[in-house]
C-alpha cells in the first residue's frame, strides 16, 4: 500500500472510526469536563461493582479476593483518579467513554414521546432517539467488554494462583530432586526424574502457561493508556461478531458444550495407558502448540483483550499467520482429544459399532470447534480490516491460520 495513500486512509479512519483519536488542536481538559467526566466513571464502574457482587454468574465464578480485588480498584479510583485529572488535564477527556454512556442513558429515560398523538412518520422519528450513536454504541459494548471479559481472566488467574500457591510445598521438592539429578551430571538420574515425575511437570506447565496468558489478558482489560499504546481503537458491535466470541466463554460456553459434546481431557491417554509412548508423544506436542498460543499471547502485550482493535501486531507468531492463537488453540485441544480414537481393539468387549459411532460424534464435535473459531477469525477479520494498518498487514501476512494453506 502506497505511503501517501496509507496516511489518508488513516486519517480518515481516525476522524471517522477511531474512538480513542484525539485532535492534536483541542486544548486541555478544563474543570467542568473533568468533573463530569470524574462523575459519570463514578457511576459507570460503581453499576459495574453492583453488579459483580449482584449478577448470579459473577458472584458465583468471583471468589471474596476477586471483589475485594475490584473494589480496592474502585477505591483507588475514587482518591487517585481526580488528583491525576486536575494535574494533567489529558486531553482524551473530551472523548470520555463514561460520558457517552451516561449522555445515552440520561437521553432514553428523560424521552418521554406520546405515541399516542403522533403519525406513524413521526413515531419513527421519535423512536430514532433510542438508538445510540457510533461513539455511544462502541462505549457501551466497550465497558460490556472491559467487565466481562475483565472479570472472566481476574476470576480464572485468581483460581490459578490459588492452585499454585497449593502446590508450593511439591515445586520445591521437584525443584530440589530436579537440581540434585543436574548437578550429579548422572544422565541416568535425569532420566529417571523425567520418567517418575512427567505427569506432574505436564500438568504443571498447563497451568503454568495458562496463567501466563491469563495474566497478559488481565493487564489488557485492566488498563487502557496512551503511554502503553494500548488505546482502543475501535469495538466489535455487531451481532455475528459478539456471538461468536462469546459462545467461547462462559457461561454461553456451557451450552456450546452441550451442543458441541467434545471430549477433550488434558489427561486423556493412548490406550487408556499413561506410560504409552502414543500418549507423550501426543502431549510433548499438544504443550509446544500451548507454547505458541502463549507465544501469541506475549506478542500482543498490553494490547491483549477481545472483541477490540488497539493496533496491529506484526512480530513471531503473527508474521508467520494472522490467527496464530486460534489455531494453536485448536491443535492443542486436538491434541488432547485424538487419544480418544486410540483402544484396544482386541479387549473382549470391544463393540466396533459403538465405537464408530463414537468416533464419529468426535469428528463432527471436532468440525464444529473449527467452525466456531473459524467464523470467530472472519467476523474479527471484517472489524478490523477497516483499520488501514490492518490492510496493511494482511497484504503481509497473507495466511490466516496455515501457512500456504489458508
Amino acid at each position: 500500500m502506497d505511503e501517501e495513500i496509507l496516511k489518508t486512509e488513516r486519517e480518515y479512519f481516525n476522524k471517522n472510526f477511531n474512538i480513542s483519536y484525539i485532535d492534536e488542536s483541542l486544548p486541555k481538559a478544563d474543570n467542568r469536563i473533568i468533573l463530569k467526566h470524574y462523575f459519570c466513571s463514578l457511576l459507570v464502574y460503581g453499576v459495574m461493582i453492583m453488579l459483580l457482587w449482584l449478577n448470579p454468574f459473577f458472584s458465583k465464578i468471583s471468589s471474596e479476593q476477586v471483589k475485594d480485588f475490584y473494589n480496592i480498584l474502585y477505591m483507588c479510583y475514587v482518591i487517585i483518579a481526580p488528583v491525576i485529572y486536575f494535574i494533567f488535564r489529558p486531553k482524551s477527556i473530551w472523548k470520555s467513554h463514561n460520558i457517552a454512556i451516561c449522555d445515552y442513558v440520561r437521553r432514553v429515560f428523560l424521552h418521554l414521546p406520546k405515541f399516542a398523538s403522533l403519525k406513524v412518520s413521526e413515531i419513527k422519528e421519535e423512536l430514532k432517539c433510542f438508538i445510540p450513536s457510533y461513539t455511544e454504541q462502541q462505549s457501551i459494548v466497550l465497558m460490556f467488554i472491559k467487565f466481562f471479559f475483565g472479570v472472566l481472566m481476574v476470576s480464572s488467574l485468581a483460581n490459578n494462583i490459588h492452585t499454585i500457591s497449593q502446590r508450593t510445598y511439591t515445586y520445591n521438592k521437584l525443584y530440589e530432586m530436579f537440581v540434585t539429578a543436574v548437578s550429579s551430571l548422572d544422565w541416568t538420574m535425569i532420566k529417571d526424574f523425567f520418567v517418575k515425575y512427567k505427569n506432574v511437570l505436564y500438568n504443571n506447565a498447563i497451568i503454568f502457561l495458562f496463567s501466563l496468558d491469563l495474566s497478559i489478558f488481565c493487564f489488557g482489560y485492566l488498563t487502557e493508556l496512551g503511554f502503553l499504546r494500548n488505546k482502543i481503537r475501535t469495538v466489535e458491535t455487531t451481532p455475528a461478531g459478539l456471538f461468536f466470541c462469546l459462545i467461547c466463554y462462559p457461561p454461553f460456553a456451557a451450552i456450546t458444550a452441550e451442543f458441541i459434546s467434545l471430549p477433550q481431557n488434558d489427561n486423556i491417554m493412548a490406550f487408556g495407558d499413561i506410560n504409552s509412548p502414543l500418549t507423550w508423544i501426543f502431549r510433548i506436542c499438544a504443550i509446544g502448540f500451548l507454547v505458541i498460543y502463549v507465544a501469541a499471547s506475549v506478542a500482543l502485550g498490553f494490547k491483549g483483550s477481545n472483541l477490540t482493535n488497539r493496533g496491529t501486531v506484526s512480530c513471531f507468531p503473527y508474521n508467520i499467520v494472522r490467527h496464530p492463537a486460534y489455531i494453536s488453540k485448536n491443535i492443542f485441544w486436538t491434541l488432547t482429544t485424538l487419544p480418544v480414537f486410540l483402544v484396544d481393539f482386541g479387549a473382549a468387549d470391544f463393540n466396533f459399532a459403538k465405537y464408530f459411532t463414537n468416533i464419529s460424534l468426535v469428528i463432527c464435535a471436532l468440525i464444529t470447534t473449527y467452525a466456531v473459531y473459524y467464523m470467530r477469525a472472519l467476523t474479527e477479520e471484517r472489524h478490523l480490516i477497516k483499520d488501514p494498518d490492518y490492510q496493511k498487514y494482511t497484504q503481509k501476512v497473507k495466511y490466516r491460520f496455515i501457512p500456504f494453506v489458508i
